[in-house]
């Protein structure tokens, strides 16, 4: 298995030539070429993990999902919602009632640092980075290579989850003409970015 950066990250070099590295990940991606980039360990996986900021709103279905409130909860009564409810709105006791945890993930100094010294590296051409990670890309952020680099897999076959060799996902921060650089249109016109 290759790895780069302290032998964290695994990386393989695909039959098309392209070098991919696993930022995190805590399974294995098998290519529709036959190769296989191995997974990352749980110490890396653990270390990648993005930092999560929580906040709480409890909902509660009084008759029917048509009737439903919604109730704020303060930060630090979250681990204890339904008493808060029970205490502050003994009105809905005998209610379905669920909390909903919305989440905003920001990148921990760690993670912006592997990122942007692995898209410096010229060997590598893609760095697979969960979903998540890549919602959260954008330019103050980390550097422009990272996002002509940073891409997450496109499954080829959801049953054997074999992923595709030529095929990645990007997101609306990924695309070359938005980072500065020219592309060709279908009929062979350059365009260039404003």
């Amino acid at each position: 298995m290759a790895t780069i950066l302290g032998q964290r990250f695994p990386i393989v070099t695909l039959d098309n030539k392209l070098t991919v590295v696993n930022y995190g990940s805590n399974h294995t991606y098998l290519f529709n070429d036959g190769n296989e980039l191995d997974k990352c360990s749980d110490d890396v996986c653990r270390a990648t993990a993005m930092v999560p900021h929580h906040t709480g709103r409890v909902q509660v279905v009084v008759d029917d999902i048509d009737n439903k409130v919604s109730i704020s909860i303060p930060k630090d009564r979250q681990d204890t919602w339904r008493d808060y409810i029970l205490m502050n709105h003994p009105e809905y006791r005998d209610c379905k009632m669920w909390l909903d945890v919305f989440i905003k993930y920001n990148l921990s100094d760690t993670i912006k640092d592997d990122l942007n010294m692995i898209a410096e590296m010229d060997i590598i051409d893609v760095i697979l980075v969960p979903r998540l990670l890549m919602e959260t890309l954008d330019v103050p952020v980390v550097s422009k290579h990272v996002l002509l680099k940073a891409r997450t897999c496109k499954v080829s076959d959801r049953v054997s989850k074999i992923i595709h060799a030529d095929r990645f996902c990007g997101s609306d921060v990924t695309r070359y003409t938005d980072l500065g650089y020219r592309s060709i249109t279908t009929n062979g016109d350059e365009q260039v970015p404003a």
